[in-house]
């Protein structure tokens, strides 16, 4: 949080300038933060992207062409800002009481993908790390959707303590809204893993929140 206040402090006391490109910009509600340039290159949806198969989800936009570039961009080179800037569609439909889950990697913490932890601290919602990887996987890129699933069963377990509880059945309490996140929503095996994983300790999963949906009927 302290991060963000920061970010957004040098934001008002400096000259803006686009997250993507860097150049000195006249800020423009109809672009967002982005120079128009860059807004019309990346032309991400004003509310994002929603979904419901495999299961509920919404992403910033399609994985592909300008945004599938800046996803792999952030993978390496982490920007908040940058992030934020995709993010600001997505904050806007969700649900402020919403309960975040980021989907952890089975690579070590310093190899592991970043962006699912910073989407969580970009959309500025509760974030619950209830999840941790049981085994190691294969990469996916060159499986079909039922390999993948193969690949994913059982990859998951929650973490000791279960900080976010469920509403008693028979009271008023409403359950949390938990949400997973994720960078790229491809087959949905992995989500749909840490979903089931979930769902056995009695939390229901709302659905997935990620920066990239791959276009329907691709699975790279």
């Amino acid at each position: 949080m302290l991060i963000l206040l920061k970010d957004c402090l040098k934001d008002l006391l400096t000259t803006a300038c686009c997250p993507n490109c860097k150049r000195e910009i006249e800020r423009c509600p109809q672009q967002g933060p982005f120079c128009r340039a860059c807004w019309q290159h990346v032309a991400l949806p004003a509310r994002g992207l929603q979904g419901i198969h495999p299961y509920r989800w919404r992403a910033a936009g399609w994985y592909d062409g300008e945004l599938r570039k800046l996803i792999l961009k952030l993978r390496r080179h982490p920007d908040p800002r940058l992030l934020r800037a995709l993010t600001e569609g997505l904050g806007a439909t969700l649900p402020n009481d919403a309960v975040l889950v980021p989907i952890p990697g089975w690579k070590t913490e310093s190899r592991s993908n970043p962006l699912p932890l910073m989407i969580c601290r970009s959309l500025q919602r509760t974030t619950r790390a209830l999840l941790k990887r049981s085994r190691p996987t294969v990469g996916q890129h060159h499986l079909n959707r039922q390999q993948r699933m193969a690949n994913q069963q059982g990859s998951f377990a929650v973490e000791p303590g279960m900080p976010v509880s469920q509403a008693c059945p028979g009271t008023r309490e409403r359950a949390p809204e938990l949400w997973l996140v994720d960078d790229i929503l491809t087959s949905g095996a992995t989500a749909q893993a840490a979903m089931n994983t979930l769902n056995e300790c009695k939390m229901i999963v709302s659905g997935v929140i990620c920066l990239g949906r791959t276009p329907l009927g691709r699975t790279r």
